[in-house]
């Protein structure tokens, strides 16, 4: 059987975790084996079953990180020690690595991987979102303001000059001897008048 990426193994133990969850959600007992894993991820091991590393290379296997970053981490003053056996505690570079926010090479290579895949998205969906638009525009849905705001004075004027010709020279003579009532029933089929022609423009 030929061995796995990390990368793989990481999703796969995720996927066993949500079973594990679900089945003790649902009232399900653990087997020995499934709670030992999963008191090995509770302490900080990531279910690895490692609790220490034998060698640097080991070590940087077992945290998911490059050999280099390794290296260069160790350098530092408060980096953990291997123990007088020259094992290396895996729990205590865990705590070290997320103490100084510290990622491996794959990490950030992942986070940029994502990063660039994420503008890539944001881009494509911004061209498609144009394309659209130019269709819509070209189907006759959507319109040039300036174009809207000729259409709306063009209007504005023609409605005006209806209005004006009703009330300022059709209207006077007939509402001349009526009474107030009459006026107001007369100026009421005017505008119900005008409105129509309007609709029909």
């Amino acid at each position: 059987m030929e061995p796995i990426s990390p990368d793989i193994a990481k999703k796969l133990l995720s996927r066993d975790l949500a079973n594990l969850i679900g089945r003790v959600q649902g009232g399900s007992k653990l087997s020995r084996a499934e709670r030992a894993m999963l008191q090995s991820m509770a302490s900080g091991s990531g279910g690895s079953g490692k609790d220490t590393a034998a060698s640097y290379v080991e070590l940087a296997g077992i945290l998911g990180i490059s050999r280099q970053s390794v290296t260069t981490w160790k350098k530092r003053k408060d980096a953990p020690k291997p123990a007088a056996n020259g094992l290396h505690d895996v729990a205590e570079w865990r705590g070290f690595m997320k103490s100084h926010n510290l990622k491996g090479t794959e990490a950030l290579a992942q986070d940029a991987t994502e990063l660039s895949n994420s503008l890539k998205a944001r881009k494509l969906l911004a061209e498609v979102e144009e394309r659209e638009f130019r269709l819509k525009v070209r189907q006759g849905d959507y319109f040039e303001v300036e174009e809207v705001r000729t259409v709306w004075t063009e209007l504005i004027a023609k409605a005006t000059a209806m209005l004006r010709k009703k009330f300022e020279q059709e209207l006077p003579p007939v509402l001349t001897g009526l009474s107030a009532i009459e006026i107001q029933d007369e100026n009421r089929r005017a505008i119900d008048e005008v409105l129509t022609m309007l609709h029909s423009e």
